[in-house]
């Protein structure tokens, strides 16, 4: 099972305008730590692919966390409550948000040994 690579994809739609500043808060304050944790950014996308100053990018990072379920669940704990991560997300990044979402994937090769758990 440590073989397995579970992808987490955080799907962020910032306010009007406010785009190109969630990604660099994010990319400067929510990254480093996830990385700490052992989650990978394999990707960073925004769409539309122009900063939109009168309406609201979607931004997709998309990490890959090796180890199948322990190695997600390890990333996701160290990354819990009461730490200054926690502090960024409530007290600066929420105000610069209209929605976010967290997907878990994988290839469809490791499904049968990730729910193996």
């Amino acid at each position: 099972m440590a073989g397995e690579t579970v992808f987490v994809i955080d799907q962020i739609t910032p306010k009007p305008g406010m785009g190109r500043a969630f990604l660099d808060a994010y990319i400067q304050k929510y990254a480093p730590n996830a990385k700490e944790r052992g989650m990978h950014l394999e990707h960073t996308l925004v769409a539309p692919p122009v900063w939109l100053d009168d309406g609201s990018n979607t931004l997709f990072f998309v990490w890959s966390v090796k180890g199948g379920a322990k190695g997600v669940w390890g990333t996701l704990i160290g990354g819990r409550r009461g730490n200054a991560l926690d502090e960024w997300w409530w007290k600066d990044a929420a105000p610069m948000i209209v929605s976010r979402e967290r997907f878990f994937s994988s290839n469809p090769s490791d499904i049968a040994s990730l729910t193996n758990v």
